[in-house]
């Protein structure tokens, strides 16, 4: 049942940290054009759509590891214990 908790919540915060960058990049995206969400429309140059995956996988890999630190965090709190499968500090 440990083991189901922690991956339920460990996916529970990378969902909510997936949102959060969709919805940061969209907010920053530069000029007044709409970010390319969908890179593979052929309408959307390469350029835009090289950009736009540049930052969505930074902003990704960013927000796995605050995610997954973040979900650890929670856990050994919650439960005086690390998650599943991390070795004790």
């Amino acid at each position: 049942m440990e083991s189901f908790s922690w991956k339920a919540l460990s996916l529970l915060s990378g969902a909510l940290a997936a949102i959060a960058v969709r919805n940061v990049l969209g907010a920053v995206w530069p000029g007044r054009a709409e970010p390319p969400l969908n890179p593979a429309d052929r309408r959307i140059d390469w350029t835009d759509a090289m950009a736009w995956g540049v930052a969505s996988g930074i902003g990704a890999g960013i927000a796995r590891v605050v995610s997954k630190r973040s979900a650890a965090a929670a856990w050994e709190k919650a439960t005086g214990n690390p998650p599943p499968g991390i070795k004790p500090a």
